[in-house]
């Protein structure tokens, strides 16, 4: 998708250069002895257009690629597990957490999703955005929420968050906490909407 709107933006790009280069700003359009009539085509408006026309080109593309909406939906289900003990088979009951994560853009629809199996933890990281030689900047901090298995650990959205987000994606957290040390809730849905930020 990266390359098609470089090549639409890259193919605008040439053509209005070639409109500035071999266009003529001037159309006659009747030409007697004793009367001239022309048009004049401003190149100038012509541009802005172009112009415009690749910001509403970048619009689109954000609107197709940029998922604002990213909500989390969990469900505990009761396994059965046979275990042997000196030839005697009993069967125990335990509760684990699927989770289903999802990224839905500005009209509901979903773009993708990762199932989380055995969600045991969300946590809120903390880092220090750095510059280009890996030395702290202003005192800038960034948060993300991972949700943490036995295995993996998985990042709440793509994007890192400001300081202002953070006690929006601290009570998210509390959340999908809770949820997951209280046996007698058996769904959690949480949301997480940048729409205005898009």
């Amino acid at each position: 998708m990266n390359f098609l709107l470089r090549a639409i933006l890259l193919l605008i790009n040439l053509g209005t250069g070639a409109y500035f280069i071999l266009a003529n700003p001037l159309k006659f359009s009747d030409q007697t002895s004793t009367k001239l009539t022309f048009h004049i085509r401003p190149k100038v408006f012509l541009g802005i257009g172009l112009l415009l026309s690749q910001f509403i080109g970048y619009f689109l593309f954000s609107t197709l690629m940029f998922a604002p909406i990213t909500q989390l939906v969990c469900n505990r289900s009761t396994n059965n597990i046979a275990i042997s003990n000196n030839n005697l088979i009993t069967t125990q009951n335990t509760l684990t957490v699927g989770c289903k994560l999802a990224n839905h853009d500005w009209f509901g629809q979903e773009k993708s999703q990762i199932i989380v199996s055995e969600l045991l933890e969300a946590k809120l990281e903390t880092t220090i955005e750095t510059d280009s030689r890996a030395k702290p900047t202003k005192p800038n901090y960034v948060y993300e929420i991972l949700l943490l298995n036995n295995t993996d650990k998985f990042p709440f959205t793509r994007v890192k968050y400001p300081k202002i987000k953070f006690e929006e994606l601290q009570s998210i957290v509390l959340k999908i906490n809770n949820f997951l040390t209280n046996p007698a809730e058996n769904n959690l849905a949480v949301k997480l909407d940048d729409s205005l930020v898009g």
